[in-house]
């Protein structure tokens, strides 16, 4: 922002200003026989709460995993979720902790 002409500028002041409408969340779900990939409903309470963005079979944990946007208003990391995959319901919950190596341990040798 400090750079006082660039294309888009006006836009990214205003976007700024604003308070945020989706929050950005890993999930995962009890998906058995198939995986979420990409625009599924996000279900809470039985009503859209927000779409995949991508997901699939996380082999290091061992879960189904799907990355997508929830609504603000919808959004409860202790809530009960469902992704829609295969036209079927499923149980989802929000990962407050990344699944592999959280502490980042790995990393840090």
């Amino acid at each position: 922002m400090q750079k006082p002409d660039f294309i888009g500028r006006e836009a990214t002041i205003r976007t700024r200003e604003q308070e945020p409408r989706y929050k950005l969340v890993t999930m995962t779900a009890d998906a058995d026989d198939a995986d979420a990939i990409g625009d599924e409903p996000i279900l809470r309470d039985g009503k859209v709460a927000g779409w995949v963005t991508s997901g699939g079979y996380a082999h290091h944990a061992q879960k189904s995993v799907a990355m997508g946007y929830v609504k603000i208003e919808a959004f409860d990391p202790t809530a009960a979720y469902e992704v829609e995959i295969i036209g079927e319901p499923r149980p989802a919950r929000i990962q407050p902790q990344p699944l592999f190596d959280p502490k980042g341990e790995r990393m840090r040798g």
